[in-house]
């Protein structure tokens, strides 16, 4: 629609100040003057949203996305920029030709609504799988389905932060053409016979999460796998998961049982995925409302990234952080057995824990800030200390200081916290 209007009035027709306001409003900023929308139109698809298109014989095909150095806002056109094709006739006029799964509304971001289940029904609860998005639509231009990215068509490519286009017939995107392969190589084609105008989204999990950044091309088929997130209808209706699901009897995204009827008892689920080891987030997904956009809550887990780092990379800090949560020997455990990293892990966690019982005991004294002094820490650390001193949020203090001890491995921040415990403990015995 936005699209549509935009060209129009580039073509000389003169909008009437309610469509004016109409289409404006799903830009986020609701005017009823022509000049206001299209100083919109041109802050929004500069700044906040990519457009990629490629020229074909009558006309063009766009993919429009959220860019990834932009904080999200959410107004409609930003919460459909998710790999969103439409094309672009040499007469104006505008096609959707693919409408993935719209974008879920961040439970941490700015005015994001936590809504009672007892005004608006939770339908369903799944666990975000951490890989790639991928569409799976029918082209009309090639006659035939093909995947895209959330950012890029088949026939585009990144070198560096250009994207270079390559022929309409061409795969060129290694993510597309991991999952062609493996859509081949399952039979979806032969699946979504039939389907032609639907949108099916689906997450390419690789061996390695996509918060690591894998290098995609070192992978082949037998190492992925295609899970189904869900299908949206030619007339615009995203269907659950389990409605997909059903559709194409095929792998999906984990469906979560969970009984939530009331408020608190969300507040309770939402503090439980938060400390989740295994999944990336949650989503909750409300009934009614927007056939398009259903109303969806992701819930982030805040300790998930730090699992993913100590699994991968054995990473200090992160498994610091887990013993900070109390998830020490979840940490321990997902280390690499290898050489004496987890012995030197397990050592990590109770200096950890002796670290912040050492502490608890010593924050009110001036002592502290003189350990810290000496290790160049005071001017990052003094606010810290005085938050909590005023509140007693010892461990939030213990959280920021491991942090910045722990160093580059694991052996180095083992020799660190020796040693701040050890000044510690002298300091106390100066007192």
């Amino acid at each position: 629609m936005v699209e549509a209007l935009k060209i129009a009035i580039d073509r000389g027709y003169e909008p009437s100040p309610e469509e004016i306001r109409d289409v404006s409003s799903l830009l986020g900023q609701p005017s009823k003057k022509v000049n206001a929308f299209l100083g919109r139109y041109l802050d929004v698809f500069t700044r906040l949203i990519q457009k990629n298109c490629v020229l074909v014989e009558n006309g063009e095909l766009c993919i429009y996305s959220w860019n990834p150095r932009a904080y999200i806002r959410y107004f409609p056109v930003s919460i459909d920029a998710v790999g969103t094709i439409l094309f672009i006739d040499r007469d104006g006029r505008v096609e959707t030709i693919a409408y993935p799964s719209h974008r879920t509304h961040d439970i941490e971001g700015h005015r994001v609504e936590i809504i009672d289940p007892r005004e608006n029904t939770i339908v369903e609860v799944t666990k975000r799988i951490d890989g790639y998005p991928i569409t799976f639509y029918y082209n009309p231009l090639l006659k035939k389905w093909i995947p895209a990215t959330r950012y890029l068509l088949h026939n585009m490519v990144y070198w560096g932060r250009r994207v270079e286009v390559a022929d309409i017939s061409e795969i060129v995107n290694p993510y597309v053409k991991l999952a062609h392969e493996y859509a081949l190589d399952m039979g979806l084609y032969e699946l979504l016979k039939g389907y032609s105008g639907w949108t099916f989204t689906f997450i390419l999990k690789l061996p390695e999460p996509a918060l690591l950044r894998p290098n995609v091309e070192l992978y082949s088929v037998s190492d992925v796998e295609l899970l189904l997130l869900n299908a949206r209808r030619p007339d615009g209706q995203l269907l659950t998961v389990s409605e997909s699901s059903r559709l194409l009897k095929i792998d999906h995204v984990p469906i979560v049982d969970a009984e939530i009827s009331d408020l608190d008892s969300l507040r309770e689920f939402i503090d439980e995925c938060k400390m989740d080891l295994e999944y990336r987030s949650t989503m909750v997904r409300y009934s009614g409302g927007d056939n398009f956009r259903p109303y969806t809550l992701e819930i982030k887990s805040k300790v998930y990234p730090e699992a993913v780092r100590v699994k991968y990379s054995s990473d200090p800090k992160s498994l610091l952080l887990l013993a900070s949560y109390g998830y020490g020997e979840q940490a321990i455990d997902l280390l690499v057995d290898y050489g004496d990293i987890k012995a030197i892990g397990s050592e990590l966690v109770r200096l950890y824990h002796e670290l912040e019982s050492l502490i608890s005991r010593f924050i009110e004294s001036d002592k502290l800030l003189n350990v810290l002094r000496k290790f160049d820490l005071e001017k990052q650390l003094r606010g810290e200390v005085m938050r909590a001193r005023r509140r007693g949020d010892v461990r939030r203090f213990t959280r920021k200081l491991v942090a910045l001890l722990s160093g580059k491995t694991v052996y180095e921040a083992r020799d660190n916290l020796h040693k701040f415990i050890n000044y510690l403990l002298k300091e106390k015995e100066s007192v």
